[in-house]
């Protein structure tokens, strides 16, 4: 039951919940107000045949006084009387002694009454009410009475009224239906209406809409209720499309300054090479004139001591400033080239796909095989799970990760560079693994900042490696840290997703 009514409409639900109630009400009620009426119509019957047996009863008990010579006479004037009483099918008077004394309209049937120990007997059987009474006066018993009367009069008063009460129940229930459709109208429309607004704003979306409050009941109560949640809604709307046009406006500043942050970074690494070359080739005319002025030297028009003192400066000072005008400039040119890619991998026209890096590994292998010979440093790379992004970024990550592991090899023991994967949920996890100097563990977040070094005296580089590294990963949506002891080796994780 509680399952139909969970599917049925609200209005549907009111209705027959009424019914649930007034159905059962109606039958019960009715029922009771039937079996009452029952009960009244057969006492009806058995007081009209208890006056009937009372009346004879007096009648005849003066005949019974006087014995069996007047019981012609008796059975006469019983038979006229009972006549005038259709109810009554049969009559008998019985003597003192229980013998039959009259009789009316005796029973062709095996009918033959019992008579009772006891004053008086009502029962029903059948289609009969048997009633059967002692006849006395002044206290004096002088016999008895039998009556049987038919209850086919009753039985067909009973069944017009059950009839009656049948048709008059239906009309009620019919009644209730008819006073529940209408009336459940007041519970139903303005829940109905609240779900018709509730309907209007999830497809529309507009929480300006209010429901017009129409009593102080619940209802009333949970429209206002209802009004106030749309009002806490519109202005938690409002809030976020304030916080959602700030982000934008924040977001707009942060691609225009990043755009000329680039800009300044390709103008710096772009344009500044012009001045570097410039200075690159005088320095080389500088030293070609300096070649020049040592060979006039050797001639013998100057002062010997001239000769010794243009001689220092043409063979020691100036070499050495140009050795370190020449040292400066590679770095520069160094630095920028570094620049410019940093520059490059938030502009470069991503195509992501799934990448094999069993394949890609196998190109970083062959890159690098040089650098291995020349390093005497063994690869060994695992069998690797696939990842999606980028394969010519991809590759410039591990190509990085890898020129470190060369570059930062311990000298004293044999290289050992090695490579493995593995999956982890969504991503994949990749492991570049040297025995290596390793990274102190006050350096290992540093080692990803923009031109951080370690050991700058003694390695090449422009510190740029890890940062490009860093950055191709965060628009990958993927991650990179590092594991290290000094002395023992470094570990250096790659976390890339695996796509669908």
């Amino acid at each position: 039951m509680m399952k139909l009514l969970r599917n049925l409409s609200i209005k549907n639900k009111l209705v027959l919940i009424v019914l649930l109630v007034s159905i059962p009400a109606i039958v019960i009620g009715f029922t009771f107000v039937i079996i009452q009426d029952v009960k009244i119509f057969k006492q009806d019957l058995v007081d009209v045949t208890k006056m009937t047996a009372r009346t004879v009863g007096e009648f005849c008990s003066t005949a019974l006084s006087f014995g069996p010579d007047f019981a012609g006479q008796v059975e006469e004037d019983l038979t006229n009387l009972l006549r005038t009483m259709p109810i009554v099918e049969n009559g008998y008077i019985y003597d003192n002694k229980g013998k039959e004394f009259a009789a009316y309209n005796k029973a062709a049937d095996t009918f033959s009454p019992v008579l009772p120990a006891g004053e008086q007997l009502i029962r029903f059987e059948g289609h009969f009410l048997h009633f059967y009474r002692h006849i006395r006066s002044g206290g004096k018993k002088y016999g008895a009475i039998y009556l049987r009367s038919s209850t086919t009069p009753l039985d067909k008063k009973i069944n017009e009224y059950l009839l009656t009460m049948v048709l008059v129940g239906c009309g009620l229930i019919v009644l209730s239906y008819i006073l529940a459709t209408k009336l459940q109208k007041v519970i139903s429309k303005p829940i109905l209406k609240l779900a018709e607004v509730t309907g209007d704003i999830s497809i529309r979306g507009d929480y300006s809409v209010r429901v017009q409050k129409t009593g102080n009941d619940e209802i009333g109560t949970l429209y206002e209720g209802f009004n106030v949640m749309l009002e806490q809604i519109q202005l938690r709307e409002k809030e976020r499309d304030e916080a959602e046009a700030q982000r934008e406006k924040l977001f707009s500043e942060l691609q225009e300054k990043n755009k000329e942050l680039e800009q300044v970074i390709y103008v710096t690494s772009h344009d500044l090479r012009s001045p570097l070359v410039n200075i690159q080739g005088f320095s080389k005319e500088l030293d070609f004139s300096l070649q020049d002025l040592a060979c006039l030297l050797d001639l013998d028009t100057l002062p010997e001591e001239i000769k010794k003192k243009i001689s220092l400066i043409i063979k020691e000072d100036i070499p050495d400033s140009l050795k370190y005008i020449l040292t400066s400039t590679s770095k520069m040119d160094s630095l920028l080239t570094g620049l410019l890619k940093l520059s490059r991998v938030g502009k470069t026209g991503a195509k992501f796909s799934e990448i094999d890096m069993n394949n890609l590994m196998e190109e970083v292998h062959h890159a690098f095989e040089f650098h291995l010979k020349e390093t005497g440093a063994k690869l060994k790379i695992a069998d690797l799970p696939h990842c999606f992004g980028n394969e010519m970024q991809v590759n410039q990550v591990f190509s990085n990760l890898f020129n470190n592991a060369l570059k930062y090899l311990d000298p004293e023991r044999a290289g050992l560079i090695e490579i493995s994967g593995c999956r982890e949920d969504s991503h994949a996890v990749y492991c570049v693994e040297d025995n290596g100097l390793g990274i102190a563990p006050e350096h290992q977040e540093k080692v990803f900042e923009i031109f951080h070094r370690l050991n700058p005296a003694d390695t090449a580089g422009e510190g740029l490696g890890l940062t490009i590294v860093n950055k191709i990963l965060g628009r990958h949506n993927g991650k990179i840290w590092v594991e290290s002891k000094p002395g023992v080796g470094s570990k250096f994780f790659v976390k890339l997703p695996i796509g669908n």
